[in-house]
């Protein structure tokens, strides 16, 4: 989100902006604030699912298909690999997403999914990774650091594969610390039964001073915490748990190495070479340019 709100300023610097978390359902207040506005956007990782009513990450309810209008689409993704959408999620795309604004999806699995419902959805890739061009990608390191930062996701738990992970950066860098981006990684991490690693409290304002201040490499299972990293200057390589990692590295060429693959995880660390990220510049470039003739008189409602 860090990235959402940077590309939203730049566009809307003018604007008042009303935030209404995705996370909980929307209150009566939110959803009258979102029906007055003439654009909410809509900015998350795996927002969409073919269910949209059962355990989504966008807690909606029938309530919501009667409230929100003409909601534009930034940087999203598809929730899992998933069959057909049900009726009442067909229902929800034709009735609350834009038919005229250009919807931004961050893989070419979302876009497949979801042209299938909605008309103008282009491929943008992540937002998070909009600043990585030839010239930024050149900032980041090509050699091998001392230390490592590691990092595991607790609700796609794979004991032996995570340990083998960990050995294998243990006995590589002088040094592992530990990224805890959620509160029950910190569990799942005890459960391995490994130690000698260097816990890092789970706060960002605390990642980003190790990432500034350390000479480090991340190697974990956290597509933000690897891509943040990216942003400081730091090698990075992602262990995917679901479809996001994977999908996005398809499209971007970013350094995505399976756990079931400790060899291709062992290249990586001991031949480093130069980090090439692939973006759509064109179609990141065609879904702002859709706002600036209103970008400084626009009221946004942003969920």
């Amino acid at each position: 989100m860090d990235a959402v709100w940077k590309v939203l300023r730049e566009l809307f610097g003018d604007a008042e902006f009303v935030r209404t978390p995705t996370h909980r359902r929307a209150t009566l207040a939110e959803m009258r604030a979102g029906r007055r506005a003439p654009l909410s956007i809509v900015g998350g990782t795996n927002i969409l699912k073919s269910h949209m009513l059962i355990r989504g990450n966008w807690r909606i309810t029938p309530l919501d298909y009667l409230s929100w209008r003409n909601v534009v689409l930034f940087g999203v993704g598809w929730q899992q690999y998933a069959g057909e959408s049900d009726a009442a999620t067909r229902l929800f795309f034709r009735t609350v997403l834009s038919r005229t604004w250009l919807h931004s999806v961050r893989d070419m699995h979302t876009y497949e999914k979801l042209r299938e419902h909605v008309p103008g959805v282009i491929y943008t890739g992540c937002p998070t990774m909009w600043d990585f061009d030839e010239a930024r990608c050149r900032t980041v390191s090509m050699r091998k650091a001392r230390d490592v930062v590691f990092a595991v996701t607790y609700y796609r738990p794979a004991h032996a594969l995570d340990r083998r992970v960990f050995e294998i950066l243990k006995s590589r860098y002088e040094r592992v610390f530990f990224w805890p981006q959620q509160a029950l990684d910190v569990p799942y991490m005890r459960e391995l039964g490994v130690d000698g690693y260097i816990p890092i409290k789970p706060d960002v304002a605390e990642y980003n001073r190790l990432l500034a201040s350390e000479d480090v490499d991340f190697v974990g299972a956290r597509l933000h915490g690897g891509i943040r990293a990216l942003h400081h200057g730091r090698r990075a390589a992602i262990i995917p748990v679901d479809n996001r990692a994977t999908e996005i590295g398809r499209s971007t060429a970013l350094s995505v190495i399976s756990r079931e693959d400790p060899a291709a995880i062992e290249r990586w660390i001991d031949h480093p070479g130069p980090t090439r990220i692939i973006m759509p510049w064109g179609a990141i470039e065609r879904w702002k340019a859709q706002f600036g003739y209103q970008a400084a008189a626009s009221r946004i409602a942003q969920r």
